[in-house]
């Protein structure tokens, strides 16, 4: 066993993962079998935009490829934020779904917690946070962190996208991405990367929503239910108040998102 290296950005301390040599290890409580299929499927179809699954450790950790590359951390930098790196993200995305499109899995035991409540017919990553999205050279090369994938409707995941990337909410209260962007023109660009027909566009602005208010009632549970991460996350963000500015701000803004999103 070579020096253990922990990685930062989880959530979930009790989880964190760490790089030992070319490998990444997380610990058995957040290991799913149904993403452990998933993996082994998304590589049997040759994508090659996720880590591996290698098996499991003398530890009982699932043990994954290392992704070279780098990922951006809050407050996001500019290089991570570019059109370019938009659009790489979009085609990404769209890879995964036609990569799952073809998956059955054995095991059903997906996590429930950020998943479409509708499900669907592909598997979302769910968690396209920049965090979870590897960089070389400036483009989009990888997602890792699968832990909260689920079958679910393929404009869910774009949606979690584009409110992240855009960003989309307050422009008054944005403090983790440049101030520079245009969260209405980059829905858009996202859409047109990912390939959505321009009719879908007004439905891609209702799952937006829909997926945002599903997200918060989950973090309020977490809250309530003592989870100290959230709960210092919540109140570094502006918490229920800032979560009301930007729904105010799509409801605003919702003809234009629409228009964007069609081109």
């Amino acid at each position: 066993m070579t020096h253990e290296q922990a990685l930062v950005g989880s959530m979930d301390p009790r989880y964190a993962p760490v790089r030992v040599g070319d490998t990444v290890r997380r610990s058995a409580g957040s290991s799913r079998a149904a993403v452990r299929e998933l993996l082994l499927h998304l590589q049997s179809v040759g994508f090659d935009g996720a880590p591996r699954y290698l098996g499991t450790d003398e530890q009982g950790r699932e043990i994954l490829t290392w992704i070279d590359g780098e990922v951006p951390l809050s407050p996001y930098p500019a290089w991570a934020m570019t059109d370019r790196a938009l659009a790489d993200l979009g085609g990404l995305v769209r890879r995964l779904h036609e990569a799952t499109a073809t998956f059955r899995a054995t095991s059903a035991d997906w996590s429930p917690q950020w998943a479409d409540p509708r499900r669907g017919p592909v598997i979302c990553h769910n968690d396209l946070y920049p965090e979870n999205v590897v960089f070389r050279d400036g483009r989009v090369v990888a997602l890792i962190d699968f832990a909260m994938a689920a079958p679910g409707r393929p404009l869910w995941d774009v949606a979690i996208a584009a409110e992240v990337w855009g960003p989309l909410g307050d422009p008054d209260r944005r403090d983790q991405h440049p101030v520079d962007l245009d969260g209405i023109a980059r829905f858009g660009m996202l859409a047109r990367a990912y390939g959505l027909e321009p009719e879908r566009a007004e439905e891609l602005v209702d799952v937006l929503i829909e997926e945002r208010a599903q997200s918060v009632a989950n973090i309020r549970a977490e809250i309530t239910g003592g989870n100290e991460s959230w709960i210092r996350a919540w109140a570094d963000v502006g918490g229920d108040d800032r979560a009301a500015a930007d729904d105010a701000w799509i409801a605003r803004h919702r003809a234009a998102l629409i228009r964007s999103a069609r081109g």
